[in-house]
């Protein structure tokens, strides 16, 4: 079931971070209390400078780098958006869906 979800979901055009909204109380979200650790276990095995996994354009080893990112970021793995980490130990919805909201919130 899972494959069959993931297949659909990159049959459809992804979410942009124009269409997210930030909460209008603003989100306690943070690079130190949220996307640091989301990045650590979900990106920078292939998205820091200690690896060769993806192209050295995309390092995701600073809360600059991730920020300088951000749309590519979220139509890659923000909320709806599952085209990556690829393999079998995706981040959980809910942790998506905070990446979703920090970064619609600017980031903080």
């Amino acid at each position: 079931m899972k494959r069959l979800l993931l297949l659909l979901a990159a049959c459809t055009d992804p979410m942009p971070i124009d269409d997210a909204t930030c909460p209008p109380e603003g989100t306690a979200l943070t690079y130190d209390n949220f996307a640091a650790d989301f990045f650590a276990v979900h990106c920078n095995s292939c998205h820091s400078s200690g690896t060769a996994g993806a192209p050295q354009a995309y390092r995701f080893d600073t809360h600059d780098e991730v920020v300088d990112h951000a749309a590519r970021i979220f139509i890659h793995a923000a909320g709806p958006n599952v085209t990556m980490p690829p393999g079998p130990s995706d981040p959980p919805a809910a942790d998506r869906d905070q990446l979703a909201e920090w970064l619609a919130c600017g980031a903080p």
